[in-house]
């Protein structure tokens, strides 16, 4: 039977046809379920329940779209507390649109050297995860995963989840920068997993995301 006819979905209506995907697991997507979700790159087997669906179309329904266009600004706007959309290195462009340089590799240069506004918060509306992982979305003004700039976007996520990258010569403690994180126990460490989901399952598109998975693991 489609999963968009269960007795969850009556109770719930949503218009996200869940068809050939079976629901989560009552206690959540375990990390191996995860991973072998992304190696496999069959990300459209995780998914919302039908009750947290419906919380998030709610959620959306309640948007001003004549004030924000459209979700992605409102989250960039309200939410993340982002001035506008414009990625930084874009901030210096002129008003026609042009580098201001002259230059058509200005641009290029800029992203290189600057970085992109970055924000990490955790995920109000997500698919279930088991208790043991926390599921965060590091939204970006421009495409953070790509390989020109996964130096940058591991350095990042390092600094949230372990603490400020000590240079060569540098001594201190490192203390995580993410402040909704939970504190690793005694003996633990932090291990962090992420993806961005295929064009097809993004509901928020007008703002780059990905999806970042948080554990504890042994020292």
């Amino acid at each position: 039977m489609p999963e968009s006819t269960t007795s969850e979905h009556a109770l719930y209506p949503h218009s996200t046809n869940f068809e050939g995907r079976p629901p989560p697991p009552k206690e959540g997507y375990s990390w191996e379920q995860i991973t072998a979700a992304i190696d496999s790159k069959s990300l459209h087997a995780l998914r919302r329940t039908d009750k947290g669906q419906w919380e998030y179309e709610v959620w959306q329904d309640q948007i001003d779209r004549a004030k924000y266009g459209n979700v992605g600004r409102y989250i960039a706007l309200t939410v993340l507390h982002w001035p506008d959309l414009l990625d930084p290195a874009e901030e210096t462009r002129t008003d026609n649109g042009n580098d201001d340089t002259g230059s058509s590799l200005a641009l290029q240069e800029r992203y290189r050297v600057m970085a992109p506004r970055l924000t990490l918060r955790l995920n109000h509306y997500p698919f279930p995860v088991q208790d043991s992982i926390q599921y965060f979305v590091l939204w970006a003004t421009r495409d953070i995963s790509v390989v020109s700039e996964r130096e940058r976007l591991d350095r990042y996520l390092e600094e949230q989840f372990v603490g400020r990258v000590l240079e060569e010569g540098q001594t201190g403690e490192r203390k995580p920068l993410c402040e909704e994180m939970h504190p690793a126990k005694a003996g633990k460490k932090k291990e962090w997993i992420w993806f961005v989901n295929p064009i097809e399952l993004r509901s928020v598109a007008t703002v780059h995301h990905l999806h970042v998975f948080v554990r504890d693991v042994d020292v």
